[in-house]
Order: structure tokens, then sequence, then C-alpha cells
């Protein structure tokens, strides 16, 4: 009986050793892999730093939006010029361009034509107001709104050229007159209106005392 529970004994021994070493594997095998939750833990939450630092060194980079605000102002300061330079060479927008190249003539052939004594009925179609300010010596004042009721001061005959600020209205004058039967080639629009006649330094202005 005795050998037999020693047997026994020694078989429950070797049991209990074989069972430990599973354990100890376990042990290990679970230090590794918390070890490997801790490293990739860390590295995981440096991670956001680091973008973090990259999107602030991007943040004060060139293509920060603060910096490019100033290049847009820039174009919009430089649009209110362009729109002046526009005006002031008669490419207001109005139309003025589809004119054909006949019906228009500069600020200095206008001088010019007007020291050659050249037979021409320079109508201005700006407001009395706007006239007496200041307009092309010889002119006569005919407003754009009385123009279709004035047809009887301006001859059909000889060259007419259409004066205003900056040839806007006197485009539109120019298409009245023309659907009021005047001759294209006889009827011409200064390029520019008195801006472009006032900028060319020779053109003489004459002032009107109370009224036109």
């Amino acid at each position: 009986m005795m050998p037999i529970k020693l047997r026994g004994l020694k078989v429950s021994g070797k049991s209990r050793q074989t069972g430990e070493k599973p354990n100890v594997v376990r042990r290990r095998f679970g230090n590794i892999v918390m070890l490997v939750l801790l490293l990739a833990l860390l590295t995981g939450c440096g991670t956001p730093q680091e973008k973090t630092g990259q999107a602030s060194k991007a943040g004060n980079g060139s293509t920060q939006p603060g910096q490019t605000q100033p290049a847009n102002t820039q174009s919009s300061l430089t649009q209110p010029e362009t729109s002046a330079e526009t005006a002031t060479s008669g490419t207001s927008g109005h139309g003025s361009t589809s004119l054909p190249p006949d019906s228009l003539i500069s600020a200095s052939q206008l001088d010019q034509g007007i020291k050659a004594k050249k037979p021409w009925q320079i109508i201005d179609v700006r407001e009395p107001s706007e006239f007496a300010s200041g307009h092309i010596p010889g002119a006569v004042n005919i407003p754009l709104g009385k123009l279709a009721t004035s047809l009887n001061q301006i001859p059909k005959d000889k060259d007419v050229i259409l004066v205003d600020l900056n040839a806007t209205r006197s485009y539109t004058a120019w298409q009245q007159l023309k659907d009021k039967g005047y001759d294209p080639q006889h009827l011409k629009l200064l390029v520019g209106g008195m801006e472009q006649w006032k900028s060319l330094g020779s053109g003489e202005v004459t002032e009107s005392i109370g009224g036109c």
C-alpha cells in the first residue's frame, strides 16, 4: 500500500512542477504585453504633440491667413485705380469701345482741331452745374435728358463732338442721335470726357458764372 501512495505522491508532485512552468510563461508573456502597451501609449501620446508643433509651425509660416490678407487688401486698393484709368481712357464699360474708330476722338485730336478752327459742333451733355464748373471752349450745353427735344440745335451736316465727364453719358447721346437719323460718321465721342481733357495739360477750360 505505501509504495502505491508514494508513487501517487510523486506523480502529483510532477504535475505540480509541470503546472508551474506554464504560469511562469504566462507571467513573462503578460509582462511583455504590458511593456508593448506602455511603449504604444508613449509613442501614441508623443505623435499628437509633434503634429501640434508642426501645425503651429505651419501657422507661423508664409501661408498664414493673416499674412495673405495684405495681398488681398492691395488688390482691392488697386481696383478703384483700375476703374479710374478705365473711365479716363473712355473704356468705362458702357459700350464706348464698341463704337467704330471714326466715331472716337482723343483729347489731343480735339485740341488740335480747335486750334485749327475746324467747323466742329461740341455738345456737352452734362448738367448745367457741371458745365458751369468748367467746359471746353465753344461747347454748347445740352443735358442728356433734354437731348431729344433739342435736336434743332444739333446740325447734321458737320461733325458733332459729344462730351461729358468720363464718356458714359456721351455714349448714350451718341446712340440717341444715331437712332434719330444722324450719320455715325459725323458723330464723335470724346474718349475719356472732361477728365481726359483736363489731364491733357494744354487743354483749355472755360468756366461759366451764374450757370451755362
